[in-house]
């Protein structure tokens, strides 16, 4: 009769063994639900509490700006200064601009006057110029003018003179490849003249251009040097008005080649 019972109360209490096993995971799982919801709800506050934080910034930031805005509303703008009476006396003229403080630059573009001073790279040395909106292209005064050859091209030696105001300065003497020849006819002269051309570097300004110059006598002319239009088109703009507006550039570039 013993022997019955035994297997039955081993299985009991193997059975019983099991159930409080489960009992004991169950509740390690729920604990640790419990622990990520926790930690879930925590973000979560301080994710919502950095955003109202975020909020009364942006609010206030608003407000800084309204503020401003109604203050630069309420500033009082400059009344206009009325002319001066005439009173029927002549009265000194008043210089509003600072010649050496004028601009230089417009736009983009280089402001040249009716007369300026350029750098002529090859002989490194000052001349006036006329800056002549009626020219198409440069002319050089050429005095003495030889053509001879070079290595098989044609090369022209000249004299350029300075300006009549520095007539005891001795004329410089330039030598360069002819790049072509053109025909000039003279309003004195039925028959065309061939006048040879060359190419040299000129500095004015912000300007450092290789220009194409024709070679004419000008010792009858102001001005040993003339600017055409070919020279500043699209990169500068001419105020006959004025004269020098870019001065004596003293900053040589060297001669580029």
């Amino acid at each position: 009769m013993l022997r019955r019972y035994v297997p039955l109360f081993t299985v009991a209490l193997l059975s019983g063994c099991t159930l409080t096993q489960t009992d004991n995971s169950h509740e390690k799982t729920m604990q640790a639900i419990n622990t990520m919801e926790n930690r879930v709800n925590f973000q979560l506050a301080t994710m919502i509490q950095q955003i109202d934080e975020q909020k009364e910034y942006i609010a206030n930031l608003e407000k800084e700006l309204s503020t401003l805005s109604e203050g630069l509303s309420h500033q009082p703008r400059p009344v206009p200064v009325p002319p001066p009476a005439n009173t029927g006396k002549k009265q000194d003229s008043v210089k509003l601009t600072d010649p050496a403080k004028e601009a230089k630059v417009a736009h983009g573009k280089v402001i040249l006057g009716e007369e300026e001073w350029v750098w002529l790279d090859s002989i490194q040395s000052f001349f006036k110029a006329r800056v002549d909106t009626g020219a198409t292209t440069s002319s050089l005064n050429a005095v003495d003018l030889q053509v001879f050859e070079r290595d098989g091209k044609e090369w022209v030696r000249f004299n350029l003179s300075h300006d009549a105001d520095n007539s005891d300065i001795e004329p410089e003497i330039i030598e360069a490849p002819i790049v072509r020849w053109v025909k000039i006819r003279q309003s004195t002269s039925d028959e065309p003249e061939r006048r040879p051309v060359i190419e040299a570097w000129l500095k004015l300004g912000q300007l450092h251009e290789k220009t194409q110059f024709t070679l004419a006598d000008r010792s009858q002319m102001t001005y040993p040097v003339l600017l055409g239009r070919e020279f500043f088109k699209d990169i500068a703009l001419v105020d006959v008005g004025k004269k020098f507006v870019q001065g004596m550039n003293e900053q040589r570039r060297p001669t580029t080649k």
